[in-house]
C-alpha cells in the first residue's frame, strides 16, 4: 500500500507539558507523534473532548462590570455631595459585600480552572470583556 506524500503541515502549539504526555503516548504506541497525532485526528471518529460552557461566566463578568459602574457611581456621588449626606455605616456594608462577592468570584474561577485541568478539560473562555461578541469557529 502506497502511502500519499504529505505536502503540507499543520502547527500547533503546546505546553512542555502537552509535549511531554504527547510523547509519551506516542511512545506508548510504538509511533512517532506525527503518526500518532494524525492518527487520532484522522482516523478516529468516537475521540472525546470535554469543553466547558462558560456562557454563565460571560454573563457574570458582564455583571461584575456592571457593578464596576455602579460602584463608580457610589463614589462619584461621595465625591460630588460628601460623606455627610450618606449613610457611611450603610456604605461601608455596601462595598464589603461587593468585596465578599469579587472574591467568591473569583476563588469560583480559580477552582473551575484547577478542576479543569485536573480532569484534562478545555475551557473554552471567549471575549468575556464583550458578552454579545459572536463566538469565533
Amino acid at each position: 500500500m502506497k502511502v500519499a506524500k504529505r505536502e503540507t503541515a499543520v502547527l500547533i502549539r503546546l505546553s512542555e507539558r502537552e509535549k511531554r504526555t504527547l510523547k509519551r503516548k506516542a511512545a506508548n504506541y510504538g509511533m512517532t507523534v506525527s503518526d500518532y497525532a494524525r492518527t487520532l485526528l484522522i482516523n478516529s471518529d468516537d475521540a472525546t473532548i470535554k469543553v466547558i460552557d462558560t456562557e454563565p461566566l460571560k454573563k457574570t463578568a458582564h455583571e461584575l462590570a456592571k457593578q464596576g459602574t455602579n460602584l463608580n457611581q457610589f463614589m462619584k456621588f461621595l465625591n460630588t455631595y460628601g460623606i455627610k449626606v450618606f449613610d457611611a455605616g450603610e456604605a461601608q456594608r455596601v462595598l464589603a459585600r461587593e468585596v465578599e462577592t469579587f472574591m467568591e468570584v473569583a476563588e469560583a474561577l480559580a477552582a473551575l480552572r484547577r478542576e479543569a485541568d485536573r480532569n484534562n478539560i478545555q475551557i473554552r473562555i471567549d471575549d468575556f470583556d464583550n458578552p454579545d461578541a459572536e463566538q469565533e469557529g
